[in-house]
């Protein structure tokens, strides 16, 4: 028996030394797979091997294929658990693998199998894996896991992963958990969270996608309920299920109303909605609704379609907001790519642009497919109708494809109008396009808010969609934008192709337009311009002109894409003036344009010996630098001679330099300006020597944005320096000195011709300082021993002393005196112009002052006037007294014309508004010595007046002036005046009239006279007595001092005669009657240029040069016929016949002004 339990042992040690061969050498483990391979279907191969099951295991390059099947493993490398066996399980401590790449072969087209599940996937013993680690996962060309680690992997009856944490597609990441049974029926529960990095997007404002999964449940029936948490929020609910032997899935899916995270110029937000989705994989169902907001706007969407076996069938894709919708429906087929859908719909234009309200009705239909090389499209229409912008709007395209010759083509045709514009194109768009359209743009106001006039032409759009060409001519018609306005634009342009593909033929522009105006202003009355090469070579030239001024230039070079850099040369630039002459380009200047950089060599312009010359450069690079320089030389002064008058004439010639350098917004520089052999002469008879200017020259440097300049001017008159520092800003420092002498006034004759012999000199001596905006001076500046003649008042100025004196506070002090005959003219003030409107307040006083010494006047004024105000407007207030004044106006002959007052002439100058608006509040006294002898009147005269006005508006008179004694001519007769008084009650041309002038004839005890009432405008004349008795006695006593009876028969025919006249003068109302009735054009009471007596005179206009005059004489009772013939507007022939005399006369008039 001992020696049977000795064989045992022996055996079992045998046994137990094999297994531990087999299972823990190398050679051992080949062994047993060897002996393995032939049960095992399918093909495998082994690289390198490493250890063994039992000290730990490393495989490399593990190939298998199977049929269709090819799984290969670069490497493996395994930790073994031995004691775990003694208990049925395979334990791995670890377990790592390599890159695991499945390819699968392509499927065939076998019906598929139902779908159904075993009733076990238990293992035949238990596989434990502590820790499981793999680089990547590639499914076919798909990698679908790039790094996989899990922990406490188990498996036999029942399984669980306790962690999983792994990278899959487009680098997400996924942290999972899952347990369950491996017997039916098959319940498992899990969870999983995931997290999907987005592309950095300007427009999407999130970083990353997330959510989390949790699934319960048998397999046959998988409750599913996940929870996206980015970028939006949403929740799915549902199951998995195995119905009808196929898998299937019904999912709810919900979200709340939400901002989207997108970066848009108007908040776009997500509203509240759900979507199912059911059914079989390959016949998935979806349907839902949502919605979408921005601002006001609110979109309701719904979709309804249903997975088809290699496609999707769209039932109903509807948006829709208020009464406008849009609906599709068809089918779309994914391999080969072919589709039937239908669209229909309203679309409100304003949501496309609130400038184009409007609502279109959308109709179109396409079927099609495309293989991936040839086009199969069916005639495919979309028309719109409706209205936009109240015009009505009808479009219909219609895109199909052809193939002559056996070449693939798609062909548009589009035809549509918009109100009064048409449009129509057809051709060819694919591969190539060779498409023509024909515009007729009626009204352009229609198609856009500033637009305006018509455009119409043809426009052929032809080569590849790399290099299409353009080509066309279209005209226009009074083309408006806003106040831009162009009559006529002509235009005709071909083979236009874009930068980078120009080189391959040549390019023609030309273009040509006139009476480009801005509001009413012509800025050019004709533009040319003509362009020809390609963008590498080219050439443009362009002409424009503008009343007096013509300008040519012309432009060669080209452009290169790959820097967007244009370089040329600018040459035969001419600038025309009509009175400035013609100034010519010497030489090209080079010329380079690109966004970060543009430069110009040396441009000048000649007109001999005159030359102007710019050149410069500028760069965008961080910083903006400029470099400019301008040249002036030997200017002639002479050209401003057309615009200054034949008044005025200048001579010499000017120099000047200009240069900046440096950063664009604080740049440095310099410049200078000299005159040579300056003059100024004055073309009149009594005119001033010519003033010369010996020496003026303008230097200043620009540093640091601080403007340092001074200026010297040397003349026959006086001289002038100053020196000035100031920034460029209003309020930056200012500093200064000024100094100047002018020993002669005369030069003020230049400017004015109510001066002469103008004498006096001018001293400044002050410094400057404050800032640019509020300057102080502190100095003087003062006019000596001034002197002028006032011709047409007739008066001599003289010793006229002014004084202006700046002080501390900014304000200039402001003193004056001046003899006017032998009083004094007193002046006081001060100005402030460091305030910003400038305030000024100033008092003129003086006695006795010489106003006006001429032979038809001669007046003594004493003011006491305030000028005070500032830049908004002046106010002149206080008082002016006239003490003594003779004044004896030049009569108006009594044939002389008078204008009437609404005669406008046409090329009469008005007069020039004030400046400023000026108010008044001024008290005007007549003195006791004022006295008036003229048109009949010889008085004495006083009174008070208040002249008052607002700004803008005439000025107003209150008050009266009185007669204080005076006698008026009248009826023949030199009347003694009572009563006299002229009342102003608001405008000054039209005072009221109380005025009485009588005759005394004391040897009867008769007072008469003649009462003048009413207005200036509409005096009224009346007679009166006392005692009351007839007219005609009253008119009797006024002619011949006696009573009617007792006159001669020649007296009673001149008082009839007065009588008559009285009478026509009391109602011209009823001349014009009286001419009605007898068939004259004209009957009234007056005198012929040759006499003074009054006559009854009717006239008759016979033809357009013909007019006969019968005049009767009131007081010599004769009657004269004459005939005049206008020969020219101022020639006449006249011819005359009375009972005295008869003539022929030639008259030539000239109206005086």
């Amino acid at each position: 028996m001992a020696r049977g339990l000795l064989v045992l042992l022996s055996l079992l040690l045998a046994c137990l030394l094999g297994l531990t061969l087999l299972l823990g050498t190398a050679t051992g483990n080949r062994w047993l797979l060897e002996k393995a391979s032939p049960f095992i279907p399918g093909e495998l191969s082994l690289g390198e091997w490493h250890g063994s099951l039992l000290s730990g295991i490393t495989l490399n390059d593990i190939d298998y294929r199977y049929q269709g099947l090819t799984v290969t493993l670069d490497q493996v490398s395994a930790d073994m658990v031995p004691r775990a066996l003694l208990s049925g399980w395979l334990e791995l401590e670890r377990l790592s693998l390599g890159t695991l790449h499945i390819t699968l072969a392509p499927g065939d087209n076998t019906e598929p199998q139902p779908a159904a599940l075993p009733e076990s996937l238990a293992l035949p013993f238990g596989i434990r894996i502590d820790r499981l680690t793999m680089d990547a996962f590639q499914l076919n060309d798909t990698v679908l896991v790039s790094k996989l680690e899990a922990d406490s992997l188990a498996a036999w009856r029942s399984f669980q992963i306790a962690r999983l944490h792994t990278h899959t597609l487009a680098d997400t990441t996924v942290q999972a958990t899952a347990q369950g049974k491996l017997t039916a029926p098959f319940d498992v529960q899990g969870t999983a969270s995931w997290q999907l990095p987005l592309p950095d997007n300007n427009t999407l404002q999130a970083q990353r996608a997330s959510g989390q999964l949790t699934l319960a449940g048998p397999l046959s029936q998988l409750q599913l309920h996940h929870q996206l948490t980015g970028p939006v929020e949403m929740q799915s609910q549902g199951e998995w299920r195995l119905k009808d032997e196929q898998w299937q899935i019904a999912l709810h899916h919900r979200w709340p109303a939400q901002a989207l995270p997108l970066a848009l110029p108007q908040p776009l937000s997500l509203g509240k909605g759900e979507l199912d989705t059911s059914g079989p994989l390959d016949a998935l169902r979806l349907s839902g609704h949502t919605g979408l907001s921005s601002g006001e706007r609110n979109v309701a969407i719904t979709v309804d379609s249903a997975l088809i076996p290699g496609g999707i069938t769209l039932h109903e894709f509807t948006v829709q907001d208020g009464d406008q919708t849009l609906a599709s429906n068809g089918q779309v087929m994914f391999s080969p790519l072919s589709w039937d859908l239908d669209l229909s719909g309203d679309l409100n234009t304003a949501l496309l642009h609130p400038l184009f309200p409007g609502q279109l009705a959308i109709d179109g239909h396409s079927q099609g497919q495309w293989d991936g090389d040839r086009w199969t499209l069916s005639p495919s229409e979309l028309s719109l109708r409706g209205q936009v912008r109240q015009q009505a709007l009808s479009f219909t395209s219609t895109l199909q494809s052809q193939t002559p010759d056996d070449k693939q083509q798609l062909h548009l045709n589009t035809q549509g109008s918009w109100g009064d514009n048409q449009l129509q194109a057809s051709g060819q768009v694919w591969p190539q396009w060779q498409l023509r359209s024909d515009l007729t743009l009626a009204r352009l106001q229609q198609l856009y808010p500033g637009l305006s006039g018509n455009l119409a032409g043809q426009v052929q759009l032809q080569g590849t969609y790399s290099d299409p060409a353009l080509s066309g001519q279209l005209t226009g018609n009074t083309l408006g934008w806003q106040d831009w306005q162009i009559a006529q634009l002509q235009s005709r342009f071909s083979q236009l192709r874009l930068p980078q593909t120009s080189h391959r033929g040549d390019m023609a522009l030309s273009l040509s337009g006139n009476q480009i105006t801005q509001g009413s202003t012509e800025e050019v009355s004709t533009l040319t311009v003509t362009a020809n090469g390609n963008w590498a070579r080219h050439q443009l030239k362009a002409e424009a002109s503008r009343n007096e001024v013509t300008l040519e230039t012309r432009l060669h070079g080209g452009l290169d894409p790959a820097s967007t850099t244009w370089q040329g040369t600018l040459s035969d630039t001419r600038l025309q003036h009509t009175r400035l002459g013609q100034w010519q380009q010497d030489t090209d200047s080079s010329l380079r344009v690109s966004a970060q950089s543009q430069s110009l060599a040396p441009f000048c312009l000649v007109q001999a010996p005159s030359q102007l010359c710019l050149q410069g450069s500028h760069t965008s690079n961080g910083q903006d630098n400029v470099n400019a320089e301008v040249h002036l030389a030997d200017l002639p002064l002479a050209l401003a001679n057309s615009l200054l008058g034949p008044t005025l004439t200048m001579e010499g010639a000017v120099n000047a330099d200009l240069t900046l350098h440096g950063s664009l917004d604080k740049p440095d520089g310099q410049f200078s300006l000299q005159t040579r052999d300056a003059k100024i002469t004055v073309n009149t008879a009594d005119a001033p020597p010519p003033v010369e200017i010996e020496t003026l020259t303008v230097q200043g440097t620009l540093a640091d944005q601080r403007l340092s300049s001074n200026l010297t001017l040397t003349t026959a008159l006086g001289n002038a320096r100053a020196q000035l520092e100031h920034g460029l800003e209003l309020d930056s420092s200012l500093q200064g000195e000024v100094d100047f002498t002018l020993s002669s006034l005369a030069f003020v004759e230049l400017f004015t011709a109510d001066l002469r012999e103008v004498q006096g000199r001018i001293r400044g001596d002050f410094s400057l300082a404050g800032t640019v905006r509020q300057p102080i001076m502190n100095g003087a500046i003062k006019l000596q021993d001034g002197q002028a003649l006032i011709p047409f008042l007739g008066i001599d100025i003289a010793d006229l002393q002014v004084a202006i004196q700046g002080n501390p506070q900014g304000k200039l002090d402001i003193t004056g005196s001046a003899q006017m005959g032998t009083g004094t003219l007193r002046l006081n003030g001060t100005v402030d112009p460091s305030d910003k409107n400038i305030p000024l307040q100033l008092t003129l006083g003086g006695e006795r002052l010489l106003a006006a010494d001429r032979p038809d006047a001669r007046i003594l004024l004493t003011p006491d006037l305030t000028l005070a105000g500032d830049q908004e407007g002046l106010n002149l207030t206080g008082s002016l007294a006239i003490p003594e004044a003779e004044i004896r106006p030049v009569e108006i002959p009594e044939g002389a014309i008078t204008v009437s007052n609404d005669q406008v002439l046409v090329h009469q100058e008005g007069d020039s508004p004030s400046q400023l608006p000026l108010g008044m509040d001024v008290t005007l006294t007549l003195g006791d010595k004022v006295h008036f002898k003229g048109f009949g009147l010889d008085a004495m005269l006083g009174g008070t007046l208040q002249v008052e006005q607002k700004p803008q508006r005439p000025p107003q008179l209150n008050g009266e002036l009185v007669i204080r004694e005076g006698r008026y001519r009248a009826y023949g007769q030199n009347l003694a005046i009572s009563d006299g008084q002229l009342i102003f009650q608001g405008p000054p041309d039209n005072p009221g009239l109380d005025i009485r002038a009588i005759r005394k004839i004391p040897s009867e005890g008769v007072v008469v006279g003649v009462q003048l009432s009413g207005t200036l405008q509409e005096p009224s004349a009346s007679l009166f007595s006392d005692p009351g008795m007839e007219q005609s006695q009253a008119m009797s006593y006024l002619l011949t001092g006696r009573p009617l009876e007792s006159g001669s028969k020649s007296e009673g025919n001149q008082i009839a005669q007065a009588l008559a006249l009285y009478g026509l003068e009391k109602g011209s109302g009823v001349t014009e009657k009286i001419g009605d009735k007898l068939g004259v054009d004209d009957i009234s009471v007056g005198s012929d240029w040759e006499s003074d007596d009054a006559a009854l005179m009717l006239g008759k206009q016979l033809s357009e040069r013909l007019y006969l005059t019968y005049a009767v004489g009131l007081f010599d009772a004769i009657s004269t016929v004459i005939l005049r013939y206008t020969l020219t507007r101022s020639l006449h022939l006249e011819a005359r016949s009375s009972s005295e005399s008869n003539s022929i006369d030639l008259i030539w008039e000239k109206e005086l002004r």
